[in-house]
């Protein structure tokens, strides 16, 4: 007795399947390979060839928006040198101004992107897949797109799933490799400028004071250097902040000790980036926590709203990440962050190696606030509420019990409010908030007080 043979859409289905597994396997093992890669040049090749080869398509194209000329640019189109569009122009031109998926299955018929087709050139254009690509931040900064798939079908939603994973690496591993290079170019500059001066002491002390300055608050390293010592200073008003990965070591465990440290470079690397840009100062880092405050070591008034603003940052961010390792099927870390605000003494400790710290009642309850929260969202104190209420929507949690500090009361910060937001997310402060923070920054604060060290 002969086996009934499985109908040919069951044998179809298996195939399809078969090839998405495939698939799927090249764009995890390229994955690393892209993330890796900090010349941006070779990112952009190395993007485009897995591209093609992962969508089985027959070519493909990546542009970049260069804001300065609102033009789009790409040196890895067609093997072109370098091909440069205005903003808005053709498929490509218009999903990365509109920021919305094109998928075409016949560009002929599609009057509205006539304009990207010469018949002249001979090369028949039929299926289009274009998608915007973001940066960690949301915003647009490119598109990437592929044409004519070799099969002859037009793109299905599967393509579109993994087109969209692709363009998510290439959002991150951009905004890395245009990171290095302006340091890069910094780093450059500066060996330049080295090697112009003569080797005498004041170029001595030029390296010592710009190493001084990587370890130190500017206004303490300048105490340091004219006095010898500096002095401990009590301020009444400094916003803390800590951050804890969840699960960091079950997560750590799976990862080779190369790996896990490039990952948490990583990720304080980018909480570096946006300390800095809000003034905020970072203290330290103590395995996987990192530890940042404002309002030293000059004080101000908007520490505790510049403070949230840094955490809903870095916590887009890290949803922006963990969405990147789902498709990928790696595992993620996810954060807890917690703030407070109050009075705190900074200043230097050590003799051999500086190190800038502060200390007080403060720091510990913002230590609770952190281990007291939950993952994804960020957990402030009653006293940092207080200054926070009229500009960002927050969920009261009630009193809640912490370690070694009785009951408090706390607070998840949920978004700015619809007034002060500049998208619906509640996540981009809007000319209006940031007017409050210009106001709040020019508001005297009592000047710290001094002590002996």
């Amino acid at each position: 007795m002969t086996q009934a043979k499985p109908p040919s859409n069951f044998q179809s289905e298996i195939q399809t399947l078969s090839n998405q597994l495939q698939r799927l396997h090249i764009l995890v093992d390229v994955a690393r390979s892209i993330m890796a890669e900090i010349g941006l040049d070779s990112l952009l090749g190395l993007i485009m060839e897995s591209v093609t080869k992962v969508m089985v398509a027959d070519r493909s194209s990546l542009f970049l928006i260069d804001h300065k000329s609102n033009e789009l640019w790409s040196r890895v189109a067609q093997g072109a040198a370098e091909i440069r569009l205005p903003l808005g122009y053709g498929v490509v031109g218009d999903v990365a101004l509109s920021g919305k998926t094109a998928n075409i299955a016949d560009a002929y018929l599609d009057k509205r992107f006539s304009q990207d087709f010469d018949k002249k050139t001979g090369y028949r254009t039929k299926s289009i897949l274009c998608m915007p690509i973001n940066n960690v931040r949301g915003e647009i900064i490119g598109a990437i797109q592929v044409l004519n798939k070799l099969d002859g079908q037009s793109f299905t939603q599967n393509d579109e799933d993994l087109l969209s994973a692709f363009s998510s690496l290439a959002g991150i591993s951009i905004e890395n490799a245009r990171a290095y290079e302006e340091l890069e170019k910094e780093r450059n500059s500066l060996e330049i400028k080295v090697r112009e001066r003569t080797k005498d002491l004041e170029s001595a002390k030029k390296k010592s004071d710009e190493l001084l300055l990587n370890i130190l608050p500017e206004e303490t390293a300048e105490e340091l250097k004219t006095f010898g010592k500096a002095t401990t200073k009590a301020y009444d008003m400094v916003t803390v902040l800590f951050t804890d990965f969840k699960g960091f070591t079950m997560v750590a465990e799976t990862m080779t000790a190369e790996a896990l440290v490039q990952e948490l470079d990583l990720s304080f690397a980018y909480f570096d980036e946006i300390v800095g840009r809000l003034s905020l100062e970072k203290i330290k880092t103590i395995g996987d926590s990192y530890m940042c405050a404002g309002g030293i070591p000059i004080p101000n008034a908007s520490n505790p709203l510049d403070v949230i603003l840094a955490a809903m940052k870095i916590q887009a961010y890290m949803e922006k990440n963990a969405e990147m390792k789902t498709k990928m099927n790696e595992p993620y870390w996810e954060l807890r962050i917690g703030i407070h605000t109050g009075p705190v003494v900074a200043g230097v400790v050590g003799k051999k190696k500086f190190a800038y710290d502060i200390w007080g009642d403060t720091v510990n309850t913002a230590s609770r606030m952190e281990s007291s929260g939950a993952p994804g969202k960020i957990n402030i104190s009653g006293s940092t509420y207080d200054y926070a209420k009229d500009y960002f929507e927050c969920t009261y949690r009630g009193k809640v019990k912490a370690k070694n500090k009785g009951a408090i009361d706390m607070y998840f910060v949920e978004r700015l409010k619809a007034e002060y937001s500049k998208d619906k997310k509640g996540r981009i402060p809007n000319k209006k908030f940031l007017q409050v923070l210009q106001d709040l920054q020019k508001k005297p604060v009592q000047n710290p007080l001094s002590e002996k060290v």
